[in-house]
């Protein structure tokens, strides 16, 4: 840890001494802020720092925003110690730094850097800066195999017939597993399955949360898990049955790779929505979408077009129905290549439809549905 410190005091007199000052990227207000010499780096982690809120908001249950974001720096090659290639550190008062050595960081090391800090700022949240939270291994590398399913869906079968060879491990060796143990082959599906179990045994009475926060805090796993998932198992052995049996569940369901009609319509929005630096004063603009693209030949507006057109090509297939027209009209629309302003229009106009009837396909279904569930209501008793 000491030598983490003292890499991190070198890694911040070299950002500040050095030829170029460094870059901050911020993401969404309250969530994450990026440090980095290299700009292309911080805007490339910020970017996937997004990506990860986005996935891991539901399972974690992150709020919108946190009071104060999570601190990322990437520190120049050669200016930290050996040893992990990231560290989270929690300073008194509750603020959350995540240091990343090296130049280029590997995905699956960057995260878990970014799960780490982000468990770690909700234990924040959940119970104030006095003490540091706990972060088990298996929640890490479950909520960052989590991440790289949902991102690549593919993935999520690998991850099925992976689990599929292996036997399911022990509850306890998953749970207590210290964090300085070298990881065995299969632990990290082991972890996504246990994290994907977990939640799909919560329901109203809210078990997954409270056992995330019991987590965060420091408390026991095992004292935990008996609190708060109540009548699954009477003790260590029917526990593990309880595990087992729930293992070779979760394996087996089928899980079509597609989003909710919410999630769909907060992605689409998402990327339709521009906020450039303005030209006068030092605030940030929404520029229309028209606008957009009529500059598409700037560097900058070019360089956020082919990323919004990658992000939509690996989106287009998870959408939901009401959405996915949406979806291809503004993929159509960001997609590399000059465009005269009749076809800026023509892509505008598509664009603003197919969303508006999306929409009102997503209303008019909830509706359906509510009113289907009053129906299905017992009636009030009248005494």
């Amino acid at each position: 840890m000491l030598a983490w410190v003292a890499g991190a005091c070198l890694a911040a007199g070299a950002l500040e001494g050095a030829d170029a000052p460094p870059v901050i990227v911020r993401t969404a207000p309250g969530r994450f802020e990026i440090a980095a010499v290299d700009s292309a780096a911080a805007h490339f982690v910020a970017a996937a720092a997004e990506e990860g809120w986005r996935l891991l908001q539901g399972p974690l249950g992150l709020p919108p925003a946190f009071t104060s974001p999570v601190f990322v720096r990437l520190i120049p090659q050669g200016a930290a110690a050996e040893g992990e290639p990231f560290r989270v550190i929690v300073e008194p008062g509750g603020v959350v730094s995540v240091w990343l050595r090296g130049g280029t960081v590997p995905q699956d090391t960057l995260q878990r850097a970014l799960v780490r800090g982000v468990l770690s700022r909700l234990g924040v949240a959940q119970a104030g800066g006095a003490a540091a939270p706990t972060v088990p291994r298996w929640l890490e590398l479950g909520g960052a195999q989590w991440w790289h399913t949902r991102a690549k869906p593919a993935q999520l079968d690998a991850a099925k017939q992976q689990a599929a060879r292996m036997p399911p491990p022990g509850l306890t060796a998953l749970l207590d597993g210290p964090r300085d143990r070298p990881e065995q082959p299969g632990y990290s599906v082991a972890a996504f399955w246990l994290l994907t179990f977990l939640q799909g045994e919560s329901g109203r009475a809210g078990e997954w949360p409270a056992f995330l926060r019991r987590l965060l805090a420091g408390g026991d796993a095992q004292a935990a898990l008996a609190a708060c998932y109540p009548g699954r198992f009477g003790g260590p052995e029917s526990r593990e049955l309880w595990w087992q049996t729930g293992w070779h569940h979760v394996r087996r369901v089928r899980v079509l790779p597609v989003l909710e009609a919410a999630e769909s319509r907060e992605q689409i929005g998402g990327l339709a929505r521009f906020v450039f630096h303005a030209a006068e004063g030092d605030g940030d603009a929404v520029v229309p979408l028209r606008s957009v693209l009529e500059r598409g030949g700037e560097p900058i507006v070019a360089a956020e077009l082919a990323r919004r057109a990658a992000e939509l090509g690996r989106l287009t297939p998870l959408l939901h129905p009401f959405y996915r027209n949406a979806g291809l009209t503004l993929a159509a629309a960001v997609a590399p290549g000059a465009k005269n302003a009749k076809r800026c229009d023509e892509l505008c106009a598509t664009f603003e439809q197919d969303w508006r009837d999306g929409v009102e396909l997503e209303q008019a279904s909830t509706a359906a549905l509510e009113a289907w569930e009053r129906q299905q209501r017992p009636p009030a008793d009248p005494g």
